[in-house]
């Protein structure tokens, strides 16, 4: 199994690598669902991409957010700058960038992430359908409903192991969008699940779940056939990557070890978070995943502020302090709170000190928003630091393919992808006792490549044994560069790059007549969320409605799509959660069988008219308000409140849901 960790810069990418990880998983500054983290440059993308392919790993990147109709220009773009390099994978939510990198850029593997929300084999088949090379499996699948799935699916799947947990199901809440304006579909979520809810007159945290600990599932999962094994954390630091890599991979590779297991146990007891829990895999326990009276806020608490000021705050130590250390300074309701490194802390006689304990009081200087009864605490820890390394690793260069022959009296030579030939004519002995060799050629014209670029397969064909002195075999290898160094810094290499945005921006700028569509009251909803054992079931439901003559079916999810392929004279009406929010998802939808489609609930208004405008079928708009958030866990039904806004928490079908109601 795969173990793949969190990379939101090029330190903590190190880390994860050092610490054990196979595969690291991390986005540009656009276009991924932690839009908040540092992320990656095409430069820096390209160092890592670089060291990766020198150590055997993998690097996938996220283009996982929804994409507007207006920013699939910028999209382009950035696929084009990808195709370059390439990732190893692409992760994306949107079906519209799936269709797009589907159709102008084939030959990068697409990975479906989680956010897409697939939880049951119906859903996979479509994303095979579709080219999908691999599926991230919603995270509130059952262990039981996961070994079902895998029994039933033949594409790789990849689920999540460790790390902080979403109440809602992926690419279902919108609940930070309606309080902020800030979308988790689009990269922006504030996190409002893990602030405090008001109901009759009390605080609780209503929809903040423990942390997922998969360290006791390992076997069962390496039973099932899964090819990946995620670590949830593109915000946190170095120490928190390197050391759940570290423990994870120690558990992986002894399995079976009591001493092992110790130890990987120990390296856990070290890493911050949140209670932890074995997430959603075991049913018994939703009840108990939620507990409201936990401060949702990740982290070890440490320290406590007892008096703020203009220069700095003084603090009470609850556990310890460092310097190096990565603090939080939050309120106690929760919160975002601000991040900072710890550089500078004195003791009560204003001595600068390095370490303070449990029990003392200590300043620490600097600009702070915070208050009294403010909560510091620690999200990461001094000791990690890879910047230096991150710092030397080499630019990515573009590997080129040699084509080499040689004889006594010819030397020649090409370069896969360019017209010219490089020939020399030489004059050498045959070889006493050592021949030119082709390791030997390899090993020589591996070295001295261009800046930006390196060798990549050398093919050599050597006619007859003859002895080349090592100083000649140099000096033609620097007059094969030579020859060659200009022409590959002319030489372009991806010419079908201009004519594929040509048409990529033709097919985006299309403008259609709009179209109007109704749709009949008694079209047949696809429930959203259909676990993997009631697919028979939902089979049957659908044909007996097609044999009483339903012939109009709302499809609200990737799986619907396989669940109504090959029924007759039907009509599909593609609506959220399965996301429409540019064209290209609007044919990626009708190529599935949809004739109509609903916008996505968050797209803003100008966005939506540019997409009516430019669809291939009629595009609707939800006459009533989605739920904000919809979860497996049971909640506590009512009304709540948090700033201002308040809600209703209704359960049915063993299915949660938060409602907007009216503000009071």
């Amino acid at each position: 199994m795969e173990l793949l960790s969190p990379a939101g810069n090029l330190e903590t990418a190190l880390a994860a690598f050092d610490g054990g990880a196979d595969a690291v998983y991390c986005g540009l500054g656009r276009f991924n669902a932690r839009e908040r983290a540092e992320n990656f440059t095409p430069e820096s993308l390209g160092k890592l991409l670089e060291y990766s392919r020198a150590n055997g790993k993998k690097v996938y990147l996220t283009l996982n957010t929804l994409v507007w109709q207006n920013e699939l220009g910028p999209l382009f773009e950035q696929l084009l700058e990808l195709d370059k390099l390439p990732p190893d994978a692409l992760i994306v939510q949107d079906p519209g960038v799936a269709a797009i990198v589907k159709e102008y850029f084939p030959a990068l593997p697409l990975h479906a992430s989680t956010q897409m929300g697939i939880h049951n084999s119906a859903g996979v088949a479509v994303a095979q359908k579709l080219g999908f090379k691999r599926v991230i499996l919603e995270r509130q699948i059952t262990l039981d409903e996961l070994t079902l799935i895998a029994r039933n699916t033949q594409l790789e799947l990849e689920v999540f192991l460790h790390g902080s947990l979403c109440c809602s199901l992926s690419g279902r809440c919108l609940l930070s969008h309606a309080l902020y304006g800030e979308s988790g579909n689009r990269g922006r979520c504030k996190q409002p699940c893990r602030k405090a809810f008001w109901q009759n007159g009390e605080p609780s945290r209503f929809l903040s779940p423990a942390d997922l600990a998969g360290n006791t599932l390992l076997t069962q999962l390496d039973k099932l056939g899964i090819a990946s094994l995620k670590i949830e954390g593109r915000l946190r630091t170095p120490d928190y990557i390197w050391k759940t890599a570290r423990a994870y991979r120690i558990l992986l590779d002894n399995p079976d070890d009591p001493a092992a297991a110790i130890e990987a146990d120990a390296i856990f007891r070290t890493v911050p978070g949140r209670r932890k829990s074995t997430g959603f895999y075991f049913k018994r326990d939703w009840k108990t995943l939620i507990d409201p009276a936990t401060n949702g806020t990740f982290g070890e608490r440490c320290a406590e502020v007892i008096k703020c000021i203009r220069s700095g705050m003084l603090v009470k130590v609850n556990s310890s302090l460092h310097l190096g250390d990565r603090l939080r300074v939050l309120p106690p309701t929760g919160g975002d709170g601000e991040s900072f490194t710890l550089s500078s802390m004195e003791n009560h006689r204003r001595e600068k000190i390095i370490r303070a304990k449990s029990g003392e009081t200590v300043f620490i200087s600097g600009n702070f928003h915070a208050a009294n009864n403010y909560e510091i605490r620690r999200i990461g820890e001094n000791g990690f630091d890879f910047s230096r390394r991150a710092a030397a690793l080499p630019p990515f260069r573009r590997k080129v393919d040699l084509e080499l022959n040689f004889s006594a009296a010819s030397w020649c030579g090409k370069i896969s992808g360019l017209t010219p030939v490089w020939h020399i004519a030489t004059e050498f002995a045959p070889a006493e006792k050592q021949p030119l060799s082709a390791d030997k050629v390899k090993t020589v014209f591996a070295e001295g490549v261009p800046e930006n670029f390196a060798a990549g397969n050398i093919n050599v064909k050597i006619d007859g044994n003859f002895f080349v002195p090592a100083a000649m075999l140099k000096s033609l290898r620097r007059n094969f560069w030579e020859f060659f160094t200009p022409l590959l810094q002319n030489h372009d290499f991806f010419p079908e790059h201009p004519a594929k945005m040509e048409d990529f921006y033709r097919r985006a700028n299309q403008q259609f007549e709009e179209k109007s569509a109704t749709l009949p009251d008694d079209s047949m909803i696809i429930a959203p969320f259909i676990p993997e054992n009631e697919l028979p079931v939902w089979r049957q439901k659908i044909f007996a409605a097609c044999n009483q003559g339903i012939r109009h079916f709302t499809a609200t999810h990737w799986h619907a799509f396989a669940l109504l392929e090959n029924l007759p004279d039907i009509q599909i009406h593609a609506a959220y959660p399965f996301h429409i929010t540019n064209t290209f998802a609007v044919n990626l939808a009708a190529a599935l069988g949809a004739t109509t489609a609903a916008a996505a609930p968050e797209m803003p208004g100008d966005a939506q008219e540019m997409l009516k405008h430019a669809s291939i079928l009629p595009i609707t708009t939800a006459q009533t308000p989605p739920p904000l958030l919809v979860t497996r866990l049971p909640l506590k039904n009512g009304s709540w409140e948090l700033s201002g806004q308040h809600f209703k928490a209704v359960t049915h079908n063993g299915i949660s849901e938060l409602l907007p109601t009216e503000n009071r």
